[in-house]
């Protein structure tokens, strides 16, 4: 397929912001112990209720998908761009002893686990003593083995471990869609006492992790594609994208998680066309750049080079997408500030069985925003890498 003129564009351009992105991305990461561990990537956290106040939070969580992003790039990248790639990722690595379970089970926590502290720096929930044992989530394992690898052996454990903590009999999905609610899908949760909750993007997360690892499909896995394909069949991701994925509750988001999956593997091609259009649609309308980054990220995963023009090959430049202070400024430096790209948030009504769920979901005093300075890079990263290798074939 002849490629656009923008696209025959994008390669020479897009290799000079790659280096930039990696070099943005190895400045911002921490050397030193401190609130956060060496080789984390600082998160800022702000109440919707109060969305003025930014607070510093040492979840695992954005240093995580940063190692999963690079991760994924490393076979497209030159050599040169695999050196600073592979130095991040090992710094990264060495910070991930600290948020696995303190009980040796192969799973992993949003926050440390040899000093829990349930939202650190708030002034009111870092208290609550029985939070303090917020339980470990698929959506953080899963995220943190890909980036780090998982023997095959511990992989088999913990795909057991996903199956126990499923949704089943007597362990219904009462905070979901009625049409799904009784599938046995995997839960967000590990926890014993904590209730099924089915996600969109933590389930399409959850199924990357187990298809990469080419782990036996079973009921728990089956269950969990056909509720995807009822939220992409109903097109939940445009409609209600709160209620699908209380967690990646925007639709260029969780257009994002779906196309990551269905860019690999193909479960979900029936609905492939669908999705493709809708993302084109999503672009179309897209105000955010961050937004028009994730959403054209996901429309070459699936291979239309609509993709290509999501923005100008000058991006780099661009104010609002991916701008920083100058390369040289320190970490301290940097703030959400420049760019608060909404990619995830924790919501305590998520938690709540329905209707009090639905009714609770859109209230900000139940809502948290997480952002992540340094994830931005690594989203703009993953665009132009995907970009280049579509211009010139790679």
């Amino acid at each position: 397929m002849a490629l656009a003129p923008a696209a025959a564009m994008a390669a020479p351009g897009d290799s000079a912001l790659i280096a930039q992105c990696l070099h943005r991305l190895a400045v911002q990461q921490l050397r030193k112990d401190s609130f956060y561990y060496a080789g984390m990537f600082r998160t800022y956290r702000t109440w919707a209720a109060s969305p003025g106040t930014l607070r510093e939070d040492n979840a695992i969580f954005y240093t995580g998908l940063i190692v999963f992003t690079l991760r994924q790039l490393e076979p497209l990248l030159t050599e040169g761009e695999r050196a600073v790639c592979d130095s991040i990722v090992t710094r990264a690595l060495k910070a991930y002893p600290y948020f696995r379970n303190a009980n040796g089970r192969p799973t992993f926590n949003f926050w440390p686990t040899d000093h829990p502290v349930f939202f650190p720096n708030a002034t009111v929930l870092s208290r609550f003593r029985r939070s303090k044992q917020i339980t470990d989530d698929l959506d953080d394992t899963s995220i943190l083995w890909l980036g780090a690898g998982i023997p095959d052996s511990t992989a088999r454990r913990l795909q057991v471990l996903m199956d126990a903590h499923a949704a089943g009999p007597g362990h219904r999905a009462n905070s979901t869609y009625r049409a799904v609610r009784d599938l046995p899908a995997y839960s967000a949760w590990f926890g014993i006492r904590t209730p099924i909750e089915l996600d969109a993007g933590v389930v399409a997360n959850v199924l990357y992790f187990l298809r990469d690892r080419g782990l036996t499909p079973d009921a728990h896995d089956s269950a969990s594609v056909r509720f995807l394909a009822y939220v992409v069949q109903k097109r939940k991701y445009w409609t209600d994208p709160a209620f699908a994925s209380t967690y990646y509750p925007r639709t260029p988001v969780l257009l994002y998680h779906l196309a990551r999956f269905m860019g690999r593997f193909p479960d979900l091609d029936a609905y492939r066309g669908q999705v493709k259009a809708d993302l084109r649609e999503a672009m179309a309308g897209a105000k955010d750049g961050m937004d028009r980054v994730i959403l054209g990220t996901s429309l070459l995963r699936l291979g239309d080079t609509a993709g290509l023009r999501a923005l100008s090959p000058r991006l780099g430049v661009a104010h609002g997408v991916g701008a920083r202070p100058d390369d040289g400024a320190s970490p301290d430096a940097l703030s959400p500030e420049d760019d608060p790209f909404l990619f995830y948030i924790a919501n305590i009504a998520s938690l709540f069985p329905n209707p009090i769920r639905r009714m609770a979901l859109h209230n900000p005093l139940f809502i948290y925003h997480f952002y992540s300075p340094a994830y931005n890079d690594a989203l703009l990263l993953e665009y132009l890498v995907l970009r280049r290798a579509a211009a010139t074939g790679g």
